[in-house]
């Protein structure tokens, strides 16, 4: 076979081998910048399978649109897939924050999965519009555990039925606006308590529970019942880096015993990994090379790797040194190949068939198209426990990030919150936990919030911000650059008397005994007028607040940190009436 090299000047072919093409058939590398890189170009002329975004390719729908439009001149059967969950984990909106609420919004909607199907109809508009052909989703992770440090707000919900009503019409919605699905991550994330980016999880439980419980929406999405008996949901699965005992002994990315119970549930289309440079595979294989060899041995069809170019090559050479050896075959991957060739076949059709719209001024029209719909949704499903207090229009809040966990999937837990209440009241003081540079952590694929200063919240900046919030300890106060003040009350503070700034704090995993519910704790007890805007699970809310002294605070339900959570969550600070509250209030009336 020959691959066309085009220059400035002229065309130069050369002779692509069948190992060369087969090896690079089950790759699916990112890479940096809006502009084609030579060397990625070269690989797709030479079989490349396809890329994944990132959120440094996608600085807007329309750059992201000419970006694939250049990708599939290269080569039209270039497969481009992109994690575009909506809320938390977006990357065609990673900067400004998703239009669109996530799967816990959806979850969580009055009325059942009808919005589900509206949701990935118009995602799959966009989708389609800036030209991309897989979204790596839905998410079909039953969240059974709360302290959950990776899925979470992700998830439909807490329970398989819930979370595959949803998931099916969630995935129905995007496959008809013309845009291929991959459920995710098989056989389940939703009931760890260790983010498989920097560890491996193991879920130790019996194989009848984890059928019944994390296992029913992918059996469900493959083989759906009803009208849409024999038509699966699901065009590719994604598989998990989890360990599950009860199927063998490495993760199921990895292990062909879970390769082949995905089979037996109905799965005939491609089988993609998670991003092989996620720490849970790098500890346990030692190279992304050598997990990419397992995987494939493992029976997986399509590799996802991370941005750096050097994945690709590490993964590359490792294919082609396992072909050499004799440990694969070229007719493995050259069956993973196919896989791949009938999906994309199947993806052309079914975008043509969509009629859908591709280009710069499509994907404008889709993303307003689902911002509208978006903000609908949320509107919705935002809500406040508890009795809350509105605040001025002239209020100058501190807005506190107790949040100390870092989201390698969403990057620092994006900052669209703080830049959303800063909008609305621009005297706001921010406060923050440590940024993963200062804690080492490795930072995600989130955009920071960057505005006003904000004050770092270690132990010693949290000492600092309770001595300036405390409502009594004003003579003791420091403002925000950290100098001493209170000459104002040179006899001491009126006792009762109560500062004038509200203090908003933001949460997500206020589980009893972690640092963030620590933290809320010592804030609740020198400001009881606090108000919650609460990020993560809504499910646990009575849990985590209640438990506090007097019942705890006002909360604000966000159901996840898109842009159109946080803009609902500042409607319902300023007092905007809760539609929940509203159509309880009318249907005790009637």
């Amino acid at each position: 076979m020959t691959a066309e090299h085009a220059g400035p000047a002229r065309t130069v072919t050369r002779t692509v081998s069948r190992t060369e093409r087969a090896v690079n058939g089950v790759l699916l590398p990112g890479f940096e910048g809006v502009r084609v890189p030579d060397r990625l170009a070269d690989a797709a002329r030479a079989g490349l399978a396809g890329v994944v975004y990132f959120a440094r390719n996608t600085p807007d729908v329309a750059t992201t649109a000419t970006l694939s439009a250049a990708l599939h001149s290269i080569s039209p059967d270039l497969l481009i897939a992109v994690d575009e969950e909506g809320g938390d984990v977006s990357r065609l909106e990673a900067a400004t924050g998703s239009s669109l609420p996530g799967a816990a919004a959806l979850g969580a909607y009055p009325g059942g999965g009808t919005v589900s199907l509206d949701a990935g109809r118009a995602l799959g508009r966009l989708l389609a519009a800036t030209g991309i052909d897989l979204l790596l989703g839905p998410v079909l992770d039953v969240v059974s555990e709360p302290d959950n440090p990776v899925i979470g707000v992700r998830a439909f919900g807490t329970t398989p039925d819930g979370v595959a009503r949803h998931g099916i019409a969630f995935a129905r919605g995007v496959r008809s606006a013309g845009v291929g699905v991959c459920g995710k991550h098989f056989p389940g994330h939703g009931a760890t308590t260790v983010d498989s980016h920097v560890g491996l999880p193991v879920v130790d439980e019996p194989l009848d529970v984890v059928r019944a419980r994390d296992l029913l929406p992918f059996a469900r999405a493959l083989r759906p019942e009803g009208r849409d008996a024999g038509q699966s949901a699901l065009d590719a699965v994604m598989t998990a880096h989890v360990l599950y005992p009860a199927l063998g002994p490495a993760p199921a990315s990895i292990e062909p015993a879970a390769t082949r119970l995905l089979r037996e549930l109905g799965h005939t289309g491609p089988i993609i990994t998670d991003a092989l440079d996620m720490g849970a595979l790098r500890q346990l294989t030692g190279s992304v090379g050598e997990a990419a060899v397992r995987a494939v041995e493992a029976g997986a069809d399509l590799l996802c790797l991370g941005l750096d170019p050097a994945l690709y090559t590490e993964s590359y050479d490792a294919l082609s040194r396992a072909v050499a050896t004799g440990r694969l075959t070229v007719e493995r991957l050259e069956e993973s190949g196919e896989r791949r060739h009938r999906l994309v076949a199947a993806l052309r059709d079914r975008r043509a068939a969509a009629g859908a719209a591709t280009g710069v001024r499509a994907a404008q029209e889709a993303l307003a198209d689902l911002s509208a719909l978006g903000a609908h949704i949320a509107d919705a499903v935002v809500h406040v426990r508890g009795r809350l207090v509105p605040l001025a229009a002239d209020a100058e809040p501190d807005v506190v990030d107790l949040r100390t966990r870092l989201d390698h999937a969403a990057g620092r837990t994006a900052r669209h919150v703080q830049s959303a209440v800063a909008a609305a009241w621009p005297g706001a003081r921010l406060s923050r936990g440590p940024s993963p540079g200062e804690t080492g952590e490795t930072p995600g694929e989130g955009v920071a919030w960057e505005g006003a200063a904000e004050l770092l919240l270690d132990e010693s900046g949290l000492a600092v911000l309770i001595a300036r919030i405390s409502r009594y300890g004003v003579s003791a106060d420091l403002d925000r650059t950290g100098v001493k003040r209170g000459a104002e009350f040179p006899g001491g503070v009126p006792r009762g008397a109560s500062r004038s700034e509200p203090l908003v704090v933001i949460t997500r995993e206020p589980v009893p005994g972690s640092a963030e519910r620590a933290r809320l704790e010592r804030l609740w007890a020198v400001r009881p007028d606090l108000v919650v805007v609460h990020t993560g699970l809504p499910g646990p809310v009575d849990d985590w607040f209640g438990t506090l002294s007097g019942g705890g605070p006002a909360v604000v339900v966000a159901c996840g940190t898109g842009r159109a959570n946080a803009a609902a969550a500042v409607e319902r600070l300023r007092g905007s009436v809760d539609r929940r509250d509203s159509e309880e209030q009318r249907s005790s009336e009637q």
